[in-house]
């Protein structure tokens, strides 16, 4: 009897696919140690150039936008600050037009040439918006001071009407 012994090319295909197999996963590995951690050394290629170097300036602003409350349930009290008489019924008459219902008159004793809008804190949307259906500049309305300078009468915003709105 002879003892069965293996081709010398099926000996060599044998150590050949193992070969193979271990030249796959050594690449498979390389490739996924590349995936991880990327190409070169995460520096730019370009040199920045030296002759005239210029800085940029990122400036980010946010803008707040203020809601008004409904102008209907805005409490507002009108007060005529001059000697014109009937202008707080007048200036009501104006912000009733506007759509604001729940507003209230007075006099006050101070009298002043420019109306000015003061709005009680969390109030300065509603504020705002006053001064607005009276065609008032931003300037006129302001944070309401302690003590207020007229009686409020649960008002949230207070009128004080100048010589500026007869």
């Amino acid at each position: 009897m002879t003892a069965d012994t293996p081709a010398p090319d099926d000996q060599h295909n044998g150590r050949g696919t193992r070969t193979g197999v271990i030249i796959v996963a050594v690449a498979v590995l390389v490739g996924l140690i590349l995936l991880t951690k990327g190409y070169g050394s995460g520096q730019s290629e370009v040199s920045p150039s030296t002759e005239g170097s210029s800085k940029t300036s990122v400036v980010v602003t946010t803008t707040t936008t203020l809601v008004a409350n409904a102008p209907a349930s805005v409490k507002v009290k009108v007060v005529n600050a001059t000697n014109v008489a009937g202008l707080a019924t007048k200036t009501r008459d104006r912000l009733q037009t506007a759509g604001y219902t729940q507003v209230a008159v007075g006099d006050s004793p101070k009298p002043q040439e420019k109306t000015t809008v003061y709005y009680a804190v969390g109030s300065e949307a509603d504020g705002q918006a006053v001064g607005k259906a009276l065609g008032l500049n931003a300037d006129q309305v302001l944070q309401m001071p302690e003590p207020p300078p007229a009686e409020l009468a649960g008002a949230t915003v207070l009128v004080m009407a100048g010589l500026d709105l007869s």
